[in-house]
């Protein structure tokens, strides 16, 4: 029996590593609402509304001088894209947790750049 659970206890911890959910639990035990890197994306609570973000958003893509391709938002969601000098797509993603929480998405490239990923979380949290 205590071979069985275990064998069960490793199976499902396999699958949790496997998915990439581990990552999450191991940045929530950690830090709370801290700053969650996972599959290529930057994750990160934000205390500001979605038209704030959003604003800020456009105003660190300019700082950086990332050239903005599109971008459309309302009072929930947020979605920006642009291209870097070299060709790299970036997108940044803000939902509503709720009137005063975002949860920002960042992206750059299609594999990831995660110091790419934090200067642009940098440059939007200065404008907020």
């Amino acid at each position: 029996m205590l071979k069985r659970r275990l064998f069960i206890y490793i199976l499902g911890l396999l699958f949790l590593f496997n998915s990439g959910c581990a990552a999450l639990i191991v940045g929530a035990g950690a830090g709370g609402a801290g700053v969650v890197y996972v599959k290529g994306k930057l994750q990160e609570t934000i205390s500001a509304s979605v038209p704030q973000v959003h604003k800020a958003t456009i105003a660190g893509l300019k700082d950086l001088k990332i050239n903005i391709t599109e971008e459309r938002s309302d009072n929930l969601t947020s979605e920006v894209r642009g291209t870097l000098a070299d060709g790299k797509k970036v997108w940044v993603d803000a939902d509503s947790i709720n009137s005063s929480s975002t949860k920002l998405t960042i992206r750059v490239g299609y594999l990831g750049d995660k110091t790419f990923s934090l200067r642009i979380r940098d440059a939007i949290k200065k404008h907020l």
